[in-house]
């Protein structure tokens, strides 16, 4: 009980809480206005989080935090005037990414740096990652963005109250220290009951719930829950190997960007395919 008392009454909870409340409100903001809107608002998350993944390996940004900046950021942007005026298929972004990837690792190794692999995938992590949500919302709409995060949050907050309140044997302590298997079982759990009530209630607006749909989107959500832990032990993974805490102190009561968005990078690429899939004719949702 205490736990939960520190929790809601702590100074940093409560910075945590206000802070989330104004980005809520701000990314709601941007959304009102439609496909233009969430792409300004992820070109703008992404600049930010390549800044913070390029200062964890180089404290003293250089020509390659430029290069990424101008690079992932450049394709960003055309796949979003793509949407409005030229509309050539959109697969040729994800291959310009992907060429991205292939030359920043080749002149990583170049360089001969200590970890070369890790800092070139720049374009694949966070380029990549921020695309497949916009990717999302094309095959689909705001909802399928709104239900990416409904599981990364839920995972998120299942994970906290359940690991703190049950204990038990450390998940990785080596990597991160806090995450525990009753915590990562519980973020499972949460991501199940929300994400699936989620989608229930769309398909029941919908008029078009049907149990076997119901029961594909569960598992789908126990899966994306996985990822999404998977996401976050990534990113701890890189700061502990640089030896730092948060990726910046960006976001007040919550470090860096990429500390709130490591789960939705690699949650959104599984959504894209999945609702890609679907609207092929391959998935039946």
């Amino acid at each position: 009980m205490e736990k939960f008392k520190n929790f809601f009454i702590g100074t940093n909870k409560r910075l945590r809480m206000t802070t989330a409340a104004f980005m809520l409100g701000i990314a709601y903001l941007f959304s009102s206005f439609g496909f233009i809107g969430l792409c300004s608002l992820i070109i703008l998350i992404s600049s930010l989080m390549i800044y913070e993944f390029n200062k964890l390996f180089n404290p003293k940004l250089g020509l390659k935090f430029i290069w990424d900046e101008f690079s992932i950021l450049s394709i960003l942007i055309l796949f979003c005037i793509n949407r409005v005026i030229w509309q050539i298929p959109n697969y040729y972004f994800s291959i310009a990414l992907v060429g991205l990837f292939c030359s920043s690792m080749l002149a990583n190794i170049a360089s001969d740096k200590k970890h070369w692999l890790l800092e070139s995938v720049t374009p694949i992590y966070i380029g990549f990652g921020v695309m497949s949500i916009l990717y999302a919302y094309l095959y689909s709409s705001i909802m399928a963005v709104i239900y990416m995060f409904i599981i990364t949050i839920s995972t998120d907050t299942g994970a906290f109250f359940i690991g703190s309140t049950v204990g038990g044997p450390k998940l990785w302590e080596r990597i991160s220290p806090k995450k525990t298997w009753s915590g990562a079982i519980g973020g499972i759990l949460c991501a199940f009951a929300f994400g699936t009530t989620f989608i229930l209630s769309l398909l029941w607006n919908n008029n078009s719930a049907d149990f076997t749909n119901l029961s594909v989107w569960g598992a789908i959500s126990l899966a994306l829950s996985f990822s999404s832990q998977c996401g976050d032990l990534f990113e701890s993974w890189l700061k502990r190997i640089n030896k730092i805490k948060d990726s910046s102190n960006l976001i007040p009561g919550h470090g860096g960007f990429l500390d709130r968005f490591d789960s939705i990078l690699f949650v959104a690429p599984f959504v894209a395919l999945i609702l890609a899939f679907a609207k092929v004719g391959f998935l039946g949702l």
